[in-house]
């Protein structure tokens, strides 16, 4: 169970739902659209646990590869041929893997199965949603201390998205989070400038926020963001449209995060999608200004 430290000073976003109430599906879609972040009390992955434990990208080597490995995507595994001769690969397979091909294959079975539940358990929320892209991301090196941000995913389209997040390790997963990027800019809109930011794409905004409000990477920890505090416990599954709700790791070994990109027109109320609600909030307070003016 999420341990949660509630910080009294802004809103709640967190929001526990039983997939064995009665309507669960319906309210899980209502309050992720709301902008919520959602955990899952009663669902986990059925996966082999413990052999992802023993599993970890964080070994010793020459710091190139221990560079690579940082990011190194996990499909990449997946495809891994024991046979390569990419020195880099073959590194991958004999540190990580223990060159033992049995190995390598019951992790592909745990991800190929892992990825499987994440879409039924999607289809099974959002059984409306017309999904036209996909991104599966197992995540096994240590990740602590990130920038408090909200997601920029560097594209100016115009959709709705799903991200389905899952604690693989068998320790907490510690979450900060914060405001909702549109009640946020709302209220800080004057004091902080944002206005110059209008011409930009949502997604931009996002980024500007990142970077010249909150400070970026430069700045972790020291933004003066209030938040609240999570521990996602081993096994847990969790819901957060990660370019809304403000979030930071501040530590974290094992996941999976799935993310699926949704027409907005499959929405419940497209209007409450990201992009809507940038340009809201850009067009309300440029009519503030101007009748201010007037």
């Amino acid at each position: 169970m999420t341990k949660l430290i509630k910080n009294p000073a802004i809103p709640n976003p967190v929001v526990e739902v039983s997939l064995s109430s009665e309507n669960a599906e319906t309210e899980v879609r209502r309050r992720y659209e709301d902008g919520n972040l959602i955990i899952l009390r009663d669902f986990r992955l059925d996966l082999d646990y413990k052999f992802l434990a023993s599993i970890s990208l964080d070994v010793d080597g020459p710091p190139e590869y221990r560079r690579k490995l940082k990011k190194f995507p996990m499909e990449k595994i997946k495809n891994l041929e024991p046979s390569t001769k990419d020195s880099f690969q073959r590194f991958v397979f004999d540190v990580v893997f223990g060159g033992d091909t049995g190995r390598l294959n019951q992790f592909r079975e745990q991800a190929a199965s892992g990825d499987r539940q994440v879409y039924a358990l999607y289809r099974r929320l959002f059984p409306r949603y017309d999904e036209y892209k996909a991104v599966y991301t197992w995540r096994f090196t240590e990740t602590m201390y990130e920038n408090l941000h909200w997601d920029n995913l560097d594209t100016s389209d115009d959709f709705h998205q799903v991200r389905v997040f899952a604690n693989l390790d068998d320790r907490p997963r510690l979450w900060c989070i914060s405001e909702r990027i549109d009640s946020f800019a709302a209220r800080m809109y004057e004091e902080l400038g944002l206005g110059q930011f209008a011409s930009e794409t949502p997604d931009r905004f996002a980024y500007s926020l990142n970077n010249k409000i909150l400070g970026g990477m430069e700045r972790t920890c020291l933004d003066p963001m209030q938040r609240h505090h999570l521990a996602f416990a081993p096994g847990e599954v969790w819901l957060c449209e990660s370019r809304l709700v403000a979030h930071q790791i501040y530590s974290g070994y094992r996941a999976s995060a799935a993310m699926f990109y949704v027409k907005p027109e499959s929405m419940d109320d497209p209007e409450l999608r990201f992009h809507a609600r940038i340009i809201r909030l850009h067009e309300a307070k440029a009519v503030r200004q101007a009748s201010q003016q007037a």
